[in-house]
């Protein structure tokens, strides 16, 4: 009995120890976790405002986790709901969705790929947004895209001027789409921190242009300026807070067009202030989804994206943050289904087309295409 008890347990200690070199090694060295700021260019990171000398620090205390400390993790529960979904949780047909045109793609137009990728052009220069077309996760195979009934595919984009990227999360920044992208992309601007990201992947450090809050450029007449979110970053196991995060706005005088892209935040008065000094905005793309009440700091609730909205002095809102992935645990359709019955009682127009389909502001559709895949 000794003896089978010393063999169980030896070999229950190679088994933990190969696991636990496995994934060390793959944190390591898989090319999808990027790479952390160090040396000299980290100290020059370190010299930021918004830096403390550790990590990055959002304007207004925030938590990551805001679950009751005296409950502790409910494992089971989290469990239970893991192998019982609610029904509706995931999509049970490929959901209604246009096949990207280049031809339709005139100044002026948008189009949405899903989640928070978004592709607009003003003054003949293109622009795409937090590009996620495979994985939102370093694991191969896992938080896969919600099956369409027309693909997009990274091979029907047209030349990419600029990439703006909100912060280094895998389902705002995907390695295998930037691999993919990169010969189509002429310039990327990004939070601080997050080059070391992009070097790691072989792009062309010349391409890139690292800013922090309310710093601007400006590329062929179109104003990009980096605005706070309140949220973090990461992604790896020890690296959170390592790089920036943010939201953006991007103005074109020649196509009069005023837009707010939010990345991923919580609720904070910051976006009055952004509103002040950027608004009025013809378009806010709000996140909207992926949220739970254990992460109220970092992620909209439903409601406070409209809030958001008008603090922003925002015409017209457009969801995104929804409709491609399964990162939590609502219904894939309980945040559009809310934001636009309280879009509706805030009196903010809610912008609703199909992932693929190009749009105006002066064809802005306002389908209810979830209704056809509830």
């Amino acid at each position: 009995m000794l003896k089978f008890l010393k063999r169980f347990f030896i070999g229950l200690f190679a088994i933990i120890l190969i696991l636990v070199l496995s994934v060390t090694l793959f944190v390591n060295f898989a090319p999808a976790f990027g790479d952390d700021p160090s040396g000299a260019y980290l100290e020059q990171i370190k010299k930021s405002e918004h830096h403390n000398g550790e990590h990055f620090v959002n304007l207004v205390e925030t938590r990551v986790d805001t679950s009751d400390p005296e409950k502790g993790m409910d494992i089971m529960g989290a469990l239970y709901e893991f192998f019982n979904p609610p029904i509706g949780k995931n999509p049970s047909e490929p959901l209604p969705s246009e096949k990207f045109s280049p031809a339709n793609f005139k100044n002026g137009s948008f189009v949405w790929f899903g989640h928070s990728t978004v592709l607009m052009r003003f003054n003949d220069i293109n622009i795409l947004a937090d590009p996620v077309f495979f994985n939102a996760s370093p694991i191969p195979g896992t938080a896969k895209p919600f099956e369409m009934q027309k693909q997009n595919e990274i091979e029907d984009l047209p030349e990419i001027d600029v990439v703006i990227i909100s912060h280094d999360h895998y389902d705002h920044l995907d390695y295998q789409a930037i691999q993919k992208l990169d010969e189509k992309v002429d310039k990327y601007l990004v939070p601080l921190g997050i080059k070391a990201h992009l070097l790691k992947w072989d792009v062309d450090e010349e391409k890139i242009t690292e800013m922090e809050w309310y710093e601007e450029t400006t590329i062929d007449d179109v104003l990009f300026a980096m605005t706070p979110s309140r949220h973090f970053s990461g992604r790896g196991l020890t690296n959170r807070f390592s790089t920036l995060w943010c939201s953006w706005v991007i103005q074109s005088d020649n196509d009069s067009t005023n837009v707010f892209f939010s990345g991923d935040s919580g609720y904070f008065t910051e976006f009055q202030k952004i509103g002040e000094k950027y608004g009025p905005f013809d378009i806010a793309f709000m996140e909207n989804g992926a949220y739970n009440t254990d992460w109220s700091q970092i992620h909209f609730l439903p409601g406070e994206n409209v809030q958001a909205a008008i603090d922003l002095k925002a015409k017209s809102m457009f969801a995104i943050h929804w409709g491609k992935f399964d990162l939590a645990r609502h219904k894939w359709t309980e945040p559009i289904v809310l934001a636009d019955s309280i879009s509706a009682v805030r009196n903010v127009p809610l912008i609703t087309p199909l992932v693929g389909e190009v749009f105006t502001l002066q064809n802005a559709p306002k389908k209810k295409w979830w209704t056809q895949s509830l």
